[in-house]
């Protein structure tokens, strides 16, 4: 098993693939969301997944937004987009969920059918 931390922007897998890729209370900040889960589609090997998880939630991400859109520049990907990008990629949402705007989980899988 082997576990990676770092820019994601920067990183260059060398033709690895992951079987995950977590974006915790990240994702957000990286300046293109759609091509960082492009991105991270193509590092996944067959049925991996891709976890995108905020515990303060959207609601949060949105109050980070309208204090600076220039750093912060959207909120979190909702279901209905994160379903749509999926089609884009071979991903399918596996799971959504958003209690009380006050955390925000989803997780993406790449399908078998690559």
């Amino acid at each position: 098993p082997r576990f990676v931390a770092t820019d994601f922007l920067q990183f260059d897998a060398k033709q690895q693939e992951y079987d995950g890729i977590i974006f915790c209370s990240s994702l957000h900040d990286l300046p293109e969301m759609k091509f960082s889960l492009e991105k991270a589609s193509m590092l996944l090997r067959e049925n991996g997944k891709i976890v995108i998880v905020h515990a303060q939630g959207g609601m949060h991400v949105l109050g980070q937004h309208k204090a600076n859109p220039v750093l912060v520049q959207r909120g979190l990907p909702s279901e209905d987009e994160l379903t749509e990008w999926a089609g884009e990629m071979s991903l399918i949402l596996d799971f959504f969920e958003t209690k009380s705007e006050e955390n925000y989980l989803a997780v993406l899988q790449k399908s078998s059918d690559n």
